[in-house]
């Protein structure tokens, strides 16, 4: 499976599948939990990076699932929105799970169809964005808990600051579980994004 076949599988979109290290903002924390990666995920451990709009959050998760090939069986790339959805449709939430290596007991190539609820890792995008009900939120609480529970590593982009965080008991909540399972990382700086033409 090439790189670009992989990135697609797990979510990640094509404006970010040129992801790399020389481009990270905080790269040491960053690059510390690349470099560990598959046991980090074994161990269910994460990351929950926080900035302003621009800064490069969401490249930080595409490069963590560019690095996760061959390192870690199943990797999941979703806007919190959008999971949302699939929640309150009460869908199934199935994608096919690609193995490519036999330590997990099945040939390499061979694809499983499985639900992400058990994925080995999450990439969860835009954290905070805003939710149509307390309904929404619960569920999104509920299933991120169930991840938490069961040691599934989770890593988070989000746009909160500390304060809005803190004034949100469901945030505060979630953010509570995360402080305990990931490497918090705080971007800061200007927008990278240029206007086009520049």
């Amino acid at each position: 499976m090439t790189r670009e076949q992989w990135l697609e599988r797990c979510g990640v979109g094509a404006r970010y599948w040129d992801a790399c290290r020389e481009r990270l903002r905080e790269p040491q924390v960053i690059c510390a939990y690349l470099d560990d990666l598959e046991a980090r995920v074994k161990d269910g451990r994460g990351m929950l990076l926080l900035g302003p709009i621009g800064v490069g959050k969401t490249a930080a998760l595409a490069l963590i699932a560019k690095e996760a090939q061959g390192k870690v069986p199943g990797v999941w790339y979703v806007t919190v929105t959008r999971l949302i959805g699939h929640l309150l449709r009460q869908s199934e939430l199935r994608r096919e799970m690609v193995y490519e290596r036999a330590e997990y007991n099945l040939p390499k190539g061979r694809e499983e169809v499985v639900d992400p609820k058990v994925w080995p890792l999450l990439l969860l995008d835009e954290f905070g964005a805003a939710y149509e009900s307390d309904y929404a939120m619960a569920a999104l609480e509920d299933y991120l808990g169930w991840r938490y529970d069961h040691k599934l590593a989770t890593c988070v982009a989000s746009n909160l600051t500390p304060e809005q965080i803190r004034r949100n008991p469901h945030y505060a909540r979630l953010v509570d579980r995360w402080r305990e399972t990931c490497d918090v990382v705080v971007i800061g700086g200007e927008s990278q994004r240029r206007p086009s033409g520049d």
